[in-house]
């Protein structure tokens, strides 16, 4: 048995009796498969890319995750009934295939599904919602994830404490020689921030549903918009090359890398928007292509094509037209004036939808419009501070314990409550990046590779198929007919 498992593969479960590990152990063992550097890549790109129809099937089951929990006794069997068992979808599995991406490592546990990508980069995939609202939020592994985990958040909770203290001690020093009839109407007269509080919450409410709604069109809208095309474009060619033979495998699988990457092109062209230096545009990965290289997604040759131009996410959509129209002239396809114009129209529908998508990251709320609601926030925060300073001060000539405990907790929690929410606006505001709840793309790229692969293994092997006729139906290849107006031409100018 191989001591290292490439990324896609689960250990299986009726294997050494023996060993014990936690629900998590074989997701720390698994190692990210050796990719070859970009020079040792094949640099041309009539050699399919992505897929092989060998050897796929026990790769796959091979990686179908089970985490199986230790027992009272110690021991692990697959078929104990109460053995943990942490799932995820086969459409979510990486590659198995060390030369062909995505390769990441995803780890799967009793509350989240995490996407390892590399670099130090984890994206949350799906979180279990149900264990979440009942005893998940006190969870360590949630709250690394959340504004809680922010160290600018406890910093500016000090600083705000640190003011009230300083306002108590100017309280206490003016008020010594008060009677206790005047501290008494300081500390009820003192009530600035509750009207302040219902204006701040109101246009932050309205704020960050606005950004909410965005992010929820740009992501089941838009987005899904151009991977439903690639999906349907790859179902298309599942039916037009159905064969094993070289130039059908290359014809599909050019057509998936093609639509796979240019959805990992936009991820690049969406991170360029909130980069401000060279250097951090390098260390987001919008300016390096080594790793679609790596991924198999883009020759050499293709990656010189798109250097120096922008939006590149949108050119790899001239070159799917103009494949297409190469085959229509070629003969490679059936009804070529129908299928040229079908897949010009899902050309045009992606591009619009990749133009729409950076359009959406590229425009944001006007300036005077965010500053007056961070400026409210941030003013309602201080008045806090200022009321919990007085409210201190004042406390020590003239005990009420009831309004001391109310500022102290609305003091710590009105922060985290509005500075959470104006993080979370700017978390969302661009999905692209490499916060953990950001859009994965190799969550995506696996999704795709896996749905794109399927449709071609189903197309080879239809369930009509028999020994006796086992080939998949296939219309038959024409050329394009195309009737000439020979009044356009003067032969007798020669």
């Amino acid at each position: 048995m191989e001591e290292s498992r490439s990324e896609g593969h689960a250990p299986r479960t009726g294997g050494r009796r023996g060993a014990r590990h936690s629900p998590r152990t074989w997701m720390q063992r698994t190692q990210v498969p050796e990719v070859p550097s970009s020079t040792e890549l094949d640099e041309s790109a009539e050699e399919p890319l992505l897929g092989r129809r060998g050897g796929e099937d026990g790769g796959r089951r091979a990686r179908r995750r089970w985490c199986l929990g230790v027992g009272a006794g110690g021991a692990r069997s697959a078929l104990a009934s109460d053995a943990t068992e942490c799932y995820a979808p086969l459409t979510d599995m990486p590659s198995s295939d060390p030369n062909i991406g995505p390769h990441f490592r995803y780890e799967v546990n009793e509350m989240m599904r995490v996407v390892y990508e590399g670099n130090g980069v984890r994206k949350i995939a799906r979180y279990r919602e149900k264990k979440l609202v009942r005893s998940g939020w006190l969870s360590r592994r949630i709250w690394h994830t959340t504004y809680l985990a922010s160290g600018y958040c406890w910093v500016q909770i000090l600083l705000l404490w640190l003011a009230a203290g300083l306002v108590a001690v100017v309280v206490y020093s003016i008020l010594f020689s008060v009677n206790d009839k005047t501290v008494e109407s300081l500390q009820t007269g003192l009530r600035i921030s509750d009207t302040l509080r219902t204006l701040a919450a109101f246009i932050l409410g309205f704020y960050l549903e606005k950004t909410i709604n965005i992010w929820w069109t740009l992501r089941h809208d838009t987005l899904q918009q151009l991977m439903n095309i690639v999906d349907n474009m790859c179902l298309r060619m599942a039916i037009y090359f159905p064969g094993n033979s070289y130039d059908d495998r290359h014809a599909r699988e050019t057509i998936m890398r093609y639509g796979i990457l240019s959805l990992a092109l936009l991820f690049k062209d969406a991170r360029e928007v909130d980069v401000w230096s060279k250097e951090e545009a390098e260390r987001a990965g919008a300016l390096n292509m080594k790793d679609l290289l790596e991924e198999r997604l883009l020759t050499k040759r293709e990656a010189r094509l798109l250097e120096n131009v922008p939006a590149k996410s949108q050119m790899c959509w001239v070159w799917i037209s103009s494949l297409f129209t190469k085959w229509c002239l070629d003969g490679r396809l059936p009804d070529p004036v129908g299928n040229q114009n079908m897949f010009l129209e899902y050309s045009e529908q992606a591009r619009n939808a990749i133009s729409t998508i950076l359009a959406q990251l590229n425009m944001q709320f006007p300036l005077s419009y965010s500053h007056l609601i961070v400026f409210f926030s941030k003013l309602y925060m201080i008045i806090l501070s200022v009321e919990a300073g007085v409210t201190f001060g004042s406390s020590l000539h003239h005990t009420n314990y009831a309004d001391v405990i109310s500022k102290c907790f609305i003091l710590t929690i009105a922060p985290i409550l509005y500075q959470g929410l104006l993080e979370i606006k700017e978390h969302i505001s661009n999905p692209f990046r490499d916060d953990i709840t950001d859009y994965s793309f190799k969550m995506f790229h696996a999704r795709l590779r896996n749905e794109c692969t399927a449709f071609f293994k189903c197309a080879m092997d239809p369930p009509y198929t028999s020994l006796e006729d086992p080939e998949p139906a296939v219309l038959p290849p024409q050329f394009i007919e195309r009737q000439v107006n020979t009044a356009m031409y003067d032969f007798d100018a020669r």
